[in-house]
């Protein structure tokens, strides 16, 4: 399964996803608790086992039952291992280290299957044996609507080098003008390319 930087020492992307799991199924992850500073996942079998620690350090133990729609089947499906940081009123801060842009793709697509909505939070170039990140984009900075305009343009490839998709489609996917999407887009990768050059200094 793909994780950090790989053995080989391969550039790799982080990805920092917000997953909120549907309403229909009891996801032990959020069970016990709604806010979580820490998750251990441990699915063995049929049976998944998680504690969770509470922001005032209290561990609660939930149980669930393993099947084809579990947040860490979506992962594994795709050969992915699922790093969860932490709980917030229900939304889960979930990790993965992928290969490349479609990768990500790929990801938020599989899991669109199993939970009730997924958002792209950050990205990070992560390079070497120590798996050093060079260079981060921290889409928490972005407006929820810039935030959604290049999620959406990320996963449909919009960047890609071979995109087969246009601005007006994803204008209106998103129910916007071309013109208010791409000037949604400018002003969000202005902002990501800002922070990134000002972290790199000093």
């Amino acid at each position: 399964m793909s994780d950090a930087a790989g053995t080989d020492g391969d550039r790799r992307l982080r990805v920092d996803l917000d997953v909120d799991p549907t309403g229909d199924r009891a996801c032990p992850i959020v069970s016990e608790a709604d806010e979580a500073a820490a998750v251990a996942v441990n699915a063995v079998g049929d049976e998944c086992v998680v504690d969770v620690t509470t922001p005032d350090g209290e561990v609660r133990r939930g149980t669930g039952e393993v099947d084809a729609d579990c947040l860490c089947h979506a992962f594994g499906r795709l050969g992915y291992v699922p790093h969860f940081r932490r709980v917030e009123d229900g939304t889960i801060l979930v990790t993965a280290y992928v290969d490349d842009r479609a990768d990500v793709r790929r990801l938020v697509e599989e899991l669109r299957g199993v939970v009730d909505r997924v958002r792209l939070v950050r990205l990070a170039v992560v390079e070497g044996p120590d798996a050093t990140e060079q260079v981060t984009f921290d889409l928490s900075a972005l407006t929820p609507k810039q935030r959604r305009g290049l999620e959406l343009a990320v996963v449909r490839g919009y960047f890609d080098d071979d995109r087969d998709v246009r601005l007006s489609e994803l204008a209106d996917e998103l129910g916007i003008s071309k013109s208010a999407l791409s000037q949604r887009l400018r002003t969000a990768q202005a902002k990501l390319v800002t922070d990134v050059f000002d972290g790199a200094e000093g």
